[in-house]
């Protein structure tokens, strides 16, 4: 039997698969290597696939690796990951090296999305975008059933829609007033610091956040389920953000479908959606889309890396040469 290998490459976990040909066989879960040089990352995927699927590897059909971006799309290599702290992380090259089978490589949220188009909720339909709201925001577009790519791979990069061009917030690319800076899971409690310095708040979560800078969005979101006044203004900004980025992107792909993901949307679901979407229609010039949020949960990103391996989108085979 052949199997396929999925690889969900993250700015703070890595997931890797062991697949069937429509479903997930095995899988873990890692933290992503933080230090090394181009390889590192590479290195630690086909060494987690030695040590955890060794039965397997002989049989691998193929690998599709849904990878933190920007991306280099020819090369298949990740250029300066606005989250993780490597110049270049090469995948292409190395996989198939390591893996003697053919890989395909995507950015996450591309390859999301062309899950969504093979497994999930965009089966029946020709205009989707998979939106992923986690440690960055980006997105896959599927346009007229065509999966779009960009000449260097990067037609998605949602995150840096400039949603306040007088904004004094940085994002991790160095730009201002994208939808990332204000909503990106990393960036959140640097907003929410730049909140209670805006208004003058002293809370908990203030507190909290000055005694611990390792504090995470998680953290955030917590405190606002306790009701802290900061936390409240961190979750509303970060809504308005999100509605204006939504509002953004339905504008310009004009889809039938979009589905949203991402851990820190996932984790707050409840906090999230229906606040997000309540009003969108106002900002919409089109007709409004179906909204959903995944049905994959965490495992979007590796059902994305098994349709790339499985049935790979024949724009991303020209440009790799596969």
């Amino acid at each position: 039997m052949k199997y396929y290998l999925a690889i969900d490459l993250g700015a703070s976990k890595t997931r890797i698969a062991v697949c069937s040909k429509d479903s997930i066989i095995e899988k873990i879960v890692e933290t992503t290597p933080k230090q090394g040089d181009e390889y590192a990352i590479a290195r630690f995927i086909w060494e987690a696939a030695i040590k955890h699927f060794p039965e397997y590897i002989e049989n691998i059909e193929a690998v599709g690796v849904a990878s933190i971006g920007p991306l280099d799309i020819k090369r298949g290599v990740a250029v300066n990951p606005t989250n993780l702290p490597f110049k270049e992380i090469k995948l292409l090259e190395p996989l198939t090296k390591y893996f003697k089978a053919r890989v395909i490589v995507a950015n996450d949220a591309v390859a999301a999305a062309w899950g969504e188009k093979n497994y999930g909720l965009g089966k029946p339909f020709r205009n989707l975008i998979y939106l992923t709201l986690s440690t960055g925001i980006g997105a896959g577009v599927i346009v007229d059933n065509h999966l779009l790519i960009g000449k260097e791979g990067n037609a998605h990069e949602v995150g840096h829609i400039v949603i306040d061009f007088n904004s004094e917030l940085e994002c991790g690319c160095g730009g201002r007033g994208h939808w990332e800076a204000f909503a990106g899971g990393i960036n959140i409690p640097k907003v929410a610091k730049w909140l209670a310095s805006k208004h003058g708040i002293n809370s908990d979560l203030l507190e909290f956040l000055v005694n611990h800078p390792e504090a995470t969005a998680k953290d955030v979101f917590e405190y606002y389920r306790r009701g802290d006044r900061l936390g409240v203004l961190v979750v509303d900004l970060y809504v308005k953000a999100s509605r204006a980025g939504i509002a953004s992107i339905i504008n310009t792909y004009d889809p039938e479908l979009l589905v949203i993901g991402g851990g820190v949307f996932l984790n707050n679901q409840d906090i999230l959606f229906e606040k997000m979407i309540s009003g969108l229609e106002n900002d919409v010039v089109t007709s409004m889309p179906i909204i959903k949020p995944t049905g994959f949960g965490d495992d979007v990103g590796l059902y994305g890396a098994l349709a790339l391996a499985v049935n790979p989108p024949r724009e991303l085979v020209e440009v790799q040469g596969i």
